[in-house]
């Protein structure tokens, strides 16, 4: 019992203590992997039958269509607030 609730606790305490990310270019590098994850977990709900070749290529595809759409949406925000902003 014991030794269950010291790995509850173990587990529990990397989100009592947050880790700072910062706001440098370099971190949005963290963006990637979640994409990756987001992309995969996505195409493996929707599609009927996973073949290998065609599922890592659609998964590609929702890769590099939302980190796209990310891209354009942070150009599209900061041309934004410079237009408001100065």
């Amino acid at each position: 019992m014991t030794s269950s609730l010291n790995l509850c606790q173990y587990l529990l305490a990397g989100f009592m203590s947050p880790v700072d990310i910062g706001t440098t270019a370099k971190a949005l590098l963290l963006a990637l992997p979640l994409i990756a994850v987001i992309a995969v977990i996505y195409k493996a709900i929707k599609v009927d039958k996973i073949e290998f070749v065609s599922f890592l290529w659609e998964t590609f595809l929702l890769f590099g269509s939302i980190l796209v759409f990310m891209i354009v949406t942070a150009i599209v925000i900061f041309i934004i607030i410079k237009a408001v902003i100065g």
